[in-house]
């Protein structure tokens, strides 16, 4: 029998870490990090933003890192989102070249296409297509504007890049769509999101099916970006690349209301 491999997941406290680190439990030997444990025992304090030794050495003969750490608020300033989603970045990736990790899951966003959302040609968003990041979206009342975290999630993208090509690790970027906390079900998402948030719903066993995907496909992949929404009807977000570098098969369109849950 072979042996597991070891899995580290940065941000294992947030909604998306958490929500992986109890599908793969049972899969792997994980590594979990995060600024704030929240109160769990299993997950190692980490500010990623600052370059520790500390932190660093738990990359020590991992075979895989999903780094979902961030500040995961869409409309934050400049000034919020350097540290925890441009430093930890570049400092993360280093980690993983200098421990020889073989295999990164960048979580990238899909705001880094948002842009695409104002204009009247409806695109057909591949993974290819020219970035347009920033969505500008009403919500509780307040015009909100995704420019500053977009630009963050791509030169995310960009770096990992930078690394396949300088230390041969292999990167997997993954344009995660609409992952609301808890349940995260259909007939909860608020209406007035609209449809645009609605194609590029993400159901959380898709989530972790994507993810899990990522972490073992074949390492002959040197640098990639996909897209990850479930199979929304009408979505305009292209998942053949998804489907065919990861064999991702999604289960779960946001027009059907069912059983979503995570196994």
């Amino acid at each position: 029998m072979s042996e597991r491999k070891r899995v580290l997941i940065t941000g294992a406290s947030g909604n998306l870490g958490s929500k992986l680190s109890e599908h793969l439990r049972d899969r792997y030997d994980l590594i979990l990090l995060d600024k704030d444990p929240r109160g769990n025992p299993n997950i190692v304090q980490a500010d990623l933003s600052q370059w520790d030794p500390a932190w660093v050495r738990h990359f020590d003969g991992v075979d895989a890192v999903v780094h979902l750490a961030a500040n995961p608020t869409a409309y934050a300033r400049w000034e919020e989102l350097i540290g925890p989603n441009i430093d930890a970045v570049i400092y993360v990736f280093e980690a993983c070249a200098r421990n020889g990790v073989k295999r990164v899951v960048y979580a990238s966003s899909n705001h880094v296409m948002g842009g695409y959302a104002e204009l009247q040609n409806p695109y057909w968003l591949t993974p290819d297509l020219p970035p347009r990041p920033g969505l500008r979206y009403v919500a509780g009342g307040e015009l909100r504007d995704s420019t500053a975290y977009g630009a963050c999630k791509l030169f995310g993208e960009r770096v990992g890049k930078c690394y396949a090509d300088m230390h041969g690790l292999s990167v997997i970027a993954v344009r995660i769509g609409w992952v609301r906390k808890g349940e995260n079900r259909p007939e909860d998402l608020p209406p007035e999101r609209g449809p645009w948030f609605r194609m590029m719903w993400l159901s959380n066993r898709d989530f972790c099916q994507l993810m899990e995907r990522a972490i073992e496909a074949d390492l002959s992949i040197r640098f990639a970006v996909v897209n990850g929404m479930s199979k929304n009807l009408g979505s305009r977000w292209d998942l053949t690349s998804t489907r065919e570098l990861l064999g991702y098969e999604p289960q779960d369109d946001v027009t059907n209301i069912g059983d979503v849950r995570a196994t």
